[in-house]
């Protein structure tokens, strides 16, 4: 049995990452560090825990733990995950790694020096068409990858519906890393690089469009990102707390033979490579698509099938990964493990350099 603490029920995200965890058969709900008494109180009663204290230090004096969840601000995990990896406590962590690339790089060295299994949470990554997007673009299903495409945002987090706790270190550039970018485009940076491989350059402007009056003056509500993979392939992000209507969250791939894109009406893909696709794909008539001049000879359409969301990210499916990790003593791999984390990190350190400076940022910094 895995015995789990909470550390810090700041971040929402804590409900579903902690519901999925707890519906695991090997883990047991043990007991909460929290400065909240609301928020102990709340997770004591849905997780039936047997202990709750106003800090680590007491929970971790006191409890017997086998690993901890980490839902708290970027700024205080790496403290965190060195006093877990000095007691030799496995960490599931939310997204991102830390605030900043050097706390990122605490969290490195202790998680390689202790040996602990460690997962930075991008839930997107759990999706199940996650992984079969990847295939496809690593087996040259629509070519060589040229440009890839990120859309993301909300009304901002107080529209979004954030909690106080949530908002209280979101708004705070030090605890939080930034404003939009660092919250939202994390997951599209996170992706990108697991799909695409390493950032080489980085150019970005970040401004406060001013129609959210409860944002500090440093804290920046819209962000646009040029990325240049070291592949060769570009990339562009943005992100933004100001969305009016649904938010948009969505990507495309282009590729010298084909487009792989996610929108609000599923995942598409089309390609000339006369590819192998999932058996769960259903072919496209592609004379019911609208047309932009003539199609490429050999053009032919995909969907990917609909996803429910109990299927999808920390719903059970990402909580499954970490377990089986801790149980068979492994890291954690690809966009949820330590080292694509820490090049998300480095990325998004790279975004805020480049909008200060007004200049372009090469990678490694």
């Amino acid at each position: 049995m895995i015995r789990v603490g909470i550390v810090d029920m700041s971040s929402d995200h804590v409900w579903a990452m902690g519901d999925g965890l707890a519906a695991q058969p090997e883990v047991e709900m043990v007991a909460v560090a929290e400065r909240y008494p609301e928020l102990r109180a709340r997770g004591v009663e849905r997780w039936k825990l047997g202990g709750a204290h106003a800090d680590l230090a007491s929970m971790l004096k006191v409890e017997q733990l086998d690993a901890l969840m980490l839902c708290g601000n970027n700024a205080g995990k790496a403290e965190i995950v060195e006093a877990a990896a000095k007691l030799k406590l496995h960490v599931y962590s939310d997204k991102p790694m830390g605030a900043t690339l050097a706390d990122a790089d605490r969290i490195v060295r202790a998680v390689e020096s202790s040996g602990i299994t460690y997962m930075c949470a991008y839930h997107s990554a759990f999706n199940p068409v996650y992984d079969q997007i990847r295939s496809l673009l690593q087996g040259g299903a629509i070519g060589t990858v040229y440009l890839a495409r990120g859309v993301t945002g909300h009304g901002g987090p107080r529209e979004f519906g954030c909690s106080d706790y949530f908002c209280e270190w979101l708004f705070d550039r030090s605890k939080n890393g930034g404003g939009t970018f660092v919250d939202e485009a994390c997951y599209l940076l996170d992706g990108f690089i697991d799909y695409l491989g390493a950032v080489g350059e980085v150019s970005a402007f970040t401004t406060q469009i001013g129609h959210r009056d409860y944002l500090p003056v440093d804290v920046e509500d819209n962000a646009v990102a040029i990325l240049r993979f070291k592949s060769g392939a570009l990339g562009v992000i943005d992100a933004k707390w100001g969305q009016v209507g649904p938010a948009p969250v969505r990507t495309s791939f282009h590729g010298t033979q084909g487009t792989i894109t996610t929108t609000v009406q599923g995942t598409h893909m089309y390609s000339t490579a006369n590819p192998p696709v999932p058996d769960n794909w259903g072919e496209v008539d592609t004379a019911s698509l609208a047309s932009f001049g003539r199609a490429p000879v050999g053009l032919r359409a995909w969907r990917a099938p609909d996803v429910p969301r109990s299927s999808t990210g920390s719903a059970g499916v990402e909580q499954r990964r970490f377990v089986d990790c801790v149980l068979a003593g492994q890291q954690v791999d690809g966009p949820a493990s330590a080292a694509t984390a820490r090049r998300v990190q480095e990325a998004i350190d790279a975004v805020y350099k480049s909008a200060a400076s007004g200049v372009a940022v090469k990678l490694p910094l």
